[in-house]
C-alpha cells in the first residue's frame, strides 16, 4: 500500500516568486503531542523537519500523495533561547558545492528564530518500495533477539510519563556503546505519542531520540539541552531488531554516535550541547 498523508502539520503554503515556500505551523498539541516537549527538543525539531519539508515539497509539486521519501542528511541549529512554539516557517533550496539541499527556518509569534535546519533526501517515484523493503526486513528479523535488550532506568533518560526508554545502560569500555530497540510498543503511537513515523522502519526521529537518551547517560544529566545536531543516514534501520550506538569521543561539548545494525553501518549522529 502506498503511503498516504491524512493530516498536515503545516498549512497556508504560499509559493514565492523566488521559488521558496512560506507556511503556517499547527498549534494543536492533541494532534501533535511532541509539541509539548518544547521547541528546542531534538524530537520536536526532527518531527518538524519531516512535516515542514514534505509539506513544502508537495506545495511545489515535486511529491505526490502516495509516494515515499527518505532523508539522507540533515543538520540544525537552535536560535533564540526564549523562543516559543513555531507559528510560521520558510522553506527554500540552497546549493553548497555540487550538492543541493533544502533550508527551513521556523519562527514564533514574536518573530524570534527558533531553529534553522537543512536536509537532503530522495523521493521514490517508480520503485516498488514495499517489495524492495521486504528483503531487508526479512534479513533483520532473522537476527532479531529483542530479549537481549535491558532498557536503562527511565529516570536517567530525561523522559516523561508518556515516553519510553529506547536504549540500554551505557557499556563503559575503551569505546563506550549502548544498544537500542524500537518497536511498535515503545516507538509508535498510541503506545508512544511523542514519536511517530512510517511504521515501515526506524525513522530519523527514533534515531535522534535514542542518541539523546544516550547523551543523558554520557553526561549524567537527564535534563541536558541539545543546541545543534547533524545526521547522516546511509542505510535503513529495521523495527524490532536491536541496533548499536557507539560513542566517538569529541571535544567542544560535541558527541558523535555511530549507528549500526546486524554489523552494518547505518547512520552517524552528532549532538552539540
Amino acid at each position: 500500500m502506498a503511503r498516504q498523508f491524512s493530516r498536515s502539520y503545516t498549512s497556508g503554503h504560499t509559493l514565492e516568486a523566488d521559488g521558496s515556500v512560506t507556511f503556517a505551523c499547527s498549534q494543536d498539541v492533541d494532534a501533535w503531542p511532541w509539541l509539548t516537549l518544547g521547541p528546542r527538543h531534538p524530537v520536536t525539531i526532527q518531527a518538524q523537519n519531516f512535516w515542514t519539508s514534505v509539506g513544502a515539497i508537495m506545495a511545489i509539486g515535486e511529491m505526490e500523495d502516495g509516494q515515499w521519501s527518505a532523508l539522507t542528511w540533515t543538520d540544525w541549529s537552535c536560535g533564540d533561547d526564549a523562543a516559543g512554539w513555531a507559528v510560521r516557517g520558510h522553506y527554500q533550496r540552497e546549493h553548497s558545492g555540487d550538492n543541493e539541499h533544502y533550508a527551513i527556518t521556523l519562527y514564533d509569534r514574536d518573530e524570534r528564530e527558533i531553529v534553522r535546519m537543512r536536509g537532503r533526501g530522495v523521493v521514490f517515484r517508480n520503485r516498488n518500495f514495499e517489495e524492495w523493503r521486504d528483503k531487508s526486513k526479512s534479513e533483520a528479523q532473522s537476527f532479531s533477539d529483542p530479549a537481549t535488550i535491558r532498557f536503562a532506568p527511565r529516570e536517567t533518560l530525561g523522559i516523561g510519563p508518556r515516553e519510553h526508554p529506547l536504549v540500554s545502560t551505557m557499556h563503559e569500555s575503551e569505546a563506550p556503546y549502548l544498544d537500542a530497540l524500537i518497536t511498535r510498543e515503545n516507538g509508535l503511537p498510541p503506545a508512544n505519542p511523542m514519536l511517530g513515523g512510517s511504521g515501515d522502519h526506524v525513522n530519523s526521529v527514533h534515531m535522534i531520540e535514542a542518541a539523546r537518551q544516550a547523551l543523558c547517560q554520557l553526561t549524567g544529566d537527564p535534563s541536558i539541552s541539545v543546541t545543534a545536531g547533524e545526521m547522516e543516514l546511509n542505510r535503513y534501520v529495521e523495527l524490532g531488531t536491536p541496533f548499536r550506538l557507539e560513542v566517538e569521543p569529541q571535544a567542544n561539548q560535541t558527541y558523535v554516535f555511530a549507528l549500526s545494525q546486524i554489523g552494518k553501518a547505518c547512520a552517524r549522529l552528532t549532538l552539540k550541547v
